[in-house]
């Protein structure tokens, strides 16, 4: 493949109809004709050697090829962003910015959120629920800045940072009766579980799945629930049971008759981790908000 037949124009409508998996809605996005889109779709599609975009229903679905390139293409279009953009530095005390963010780690909002108030009074942090499955290609798209996340398939083209490590314990009502010091797995599993799945991502429950797979049991579940929202005033009336992270369930206790446990599994700690995607590697604003992040996630830690 010779460079000069990859053109700006190409990258454009290949990011444009990756996008909206639609000829005329990509042409629209660019503001050109839907023949001129056709062309270029018909241009990548000999450029690659790949349908890249094959017809379903109403609109196109990309082949794996296509998926294969779209980090590329847009950390490419992101590069030449970059050379147009003012070498101006983020300023967070005069800033109007606004930041979305996937949250799962809830602890280390309030510290960030004090940060920002103190010293960025100006920006704005638009906290998104959805699956996360989906972030990866929410941040190519410049939907989403940034991820603080267990997710342990996070994809691969994204960078990432660990901010610390956690462990799952067990939270029930406090002086639960079938809590005790003999627990085992069996026990354990028989009891009626909360599980937290947001949008079925199941970022919560495959390490402790996985632990319980040689055993040849699960856990009883009574209750699926998007967030971790109210948990802890949903165990304190009820016999239910919730694995949750240690630091979390420490702050739970604060909040309701609840008690903590550790579950009757060997269970390795896994990381707390910040996510984000190459096309913002160098923006300042990013830049920014990412140390902010790190220096309130090592207070946390602490």
């Amino acid at each position: 493949m010779k460079l000069p037949t990859l053109d700006l124009p190409l990258l454009l409508a290949f990011d444009a109809l990756m996008r909206e998996r639609h000829v005329t809605r990509a042409a629209e996005r660019l503001e050109v004709g839907q023949s001129s889109m056709s062309a270029s779709l018909a241009k990548l599609r000999d450029l690659f050697q790949d349908e890249l975009l094959m017809r379903a229903g109403t609109g196109l679905v990309p082949t794996e090829r296509a998926m294969a390139l779209l980090p590329r293409v847009q950390e490419a279009l992101a590069a030449m962003e970059r050379v147009l953009e003012p070498a101006t530095p983020f300023d967070p005390a005069t800033a109007q910015h606004t930041f979305r963010l996937i949250v799962i780690d809830l602890l280390v909002m309030p510290s960030v959120m004090r940060r920002l108030r103190e010293e960025a009074p100006g920006v704005k942090i638009h906290v998104l629920q959805t699956n996360p499955k989906h972030f990866g290609e929410m941040m190519a798209a410049g939907e989403l800045d940034l991820a603080i996340t267990y997710f342990p398939d996070a994809p691969d083209y994204l960078k990432g940072r660990n901010l610390f490590a956690d462990r799952f314990v067990t939270i029930c009502a406090r002086e639960h009766p079938a809590i005790t010091a003999s627990l085992d797995v069996a026990a354990f599993c028989a009891l009626p579980h909360v599980t937290i799945e947001p949008d079925l991502a199941q970022i919560y429950n495959v390490q402790i799945d996985a632990a319980l797979r040689p055993h040849g049991v699960s856990r009883n579940v009574h209750m699926i629930k998007p967030s971790f929202l109210a948990l802890p005033f949903v165990l304190e009336t009820s016999d239910m049971v919730a694995c949750v992270p240690v630091r979390l369930a420490r702050r739970m206790t604060q909040m309701a008759r609840i008690d903590m446990f550790d579950i009757p599994l060997e269970l390795p700690l896994f990381d707390v981790r910040m996510l984000w995607h190459p096309r913002t590697q160098h923006a300042p604003a990013n830049e920014w908000l990412r140390r902010v992040v790190v220096e309130c996630a090592q207070a946390v830690a602490r």
